[in-house]
């Protein structure tokens, strides 16, 4: 990781690049996108698509059965990874994020995430129907650091979600807010609806601040990590507005 000092002397190398340079937003193709929807396509047999409100959440009981029903399909379809694989993956991270243990894999460049997708369905106002779906909108909105589906796997507490991600490197650095809002605004179409989300009908997007390394910046491209996305319809009709969009 880089120190302190070392992020100073980065940061004043590409201070005059972030006042200057326009940031272009890019939604994936049609092809990767029909490629990231077929390999979790035995998990969405089933599967509720049911209107929910915004503030509608899931009950335990939801969360348990979805979750139920995921590793059922998983284990039917070869798509299930015990925990005792989880090793396999590269390098533990110490520290947890607020949602994935993560390892590192530096053969492939690559970091591998276990996620608990109901780690923080309080802020996401998760509806459980929509978990296997997440990673497809962040992959459609933010192609650079597009999720490959991996498998799904469980602990004690429910159904975990196995992606692979491309390393960014930590020598990149953090964004200014303008340009953060330029590919968000600008380039998404999204508007702010208050200090922390950018949003439109469908999603809500928060963890963008440039005071965090969610985003990084390498001075040509923005690289969003691992943001937020609420769902404020059933994840079938956010996608198929985005997909409508697609080339």
């Amino acid at each position: 990781m880089v120190g302190r000092y070392g992020r100073k002397v980065i940061d004043a190398l590409f201070k005059r690049w972030t006042k200057r340079i326009p940031i272009c937003a890019e939604l994936a193709s049609k092809r990767e996108a029909d490629c990231d929807r077929s390999h979790i396509g035995v998990f969405e047999i089933g599967l509720s698509s049911e209107q929910h409100g915004d503030h509608q959440q899931s009950t335990r009981l939801d969360a348990q059965e979805i979750s139920s029903q995921l590793i059922d399909t998983a284990k039917k379809h070869g798509l299930y990874i015990p925990t005792s694989k989880w090793d396999d993956f590269g390098e533990r991270k110490k520290e947890p994020s607020g949602e994935s243990i993560i390892y590192f894999n530096s053969n492939n460049n690559e970091v591998i995430k276990v996620r608990n997708p109901m780690a923080k369905a309080v802020i996401k106002q998760l509806n459980a129907r929509n978990i296997i779906y997440e990673h497809l909108i962040h992959n459609i909105l933010f192609p650079n650091t597009r999720y490959r589906f991996l498998g799904i796997s469980e602990d004690l507490d429910g159904v975990r979600i196995i992606l692979s991600q491309p390393y960014i490197s930590d020598k990149f650095i953090l964004p200014n807010n303008s340009l953060i809002d330029g590919y968000l605004i600008d380039g998404l179409g999204m508007k702010p609806e208050n200090r922390f989300f950018y949003g439109n009908d469908y999603i809500a997007i928060t963890d963008v601040s440039p005071t965090g390394d969610n985003v990084l910046y390498d001075g040509d491209k923005l690289y969003f990590i691992d943001p937020i996305i609420k769902f404020k319809r059933p994840a079938r009709e956010a996608l198929d507005y985005y997909y409508a969009l697609l080339k």
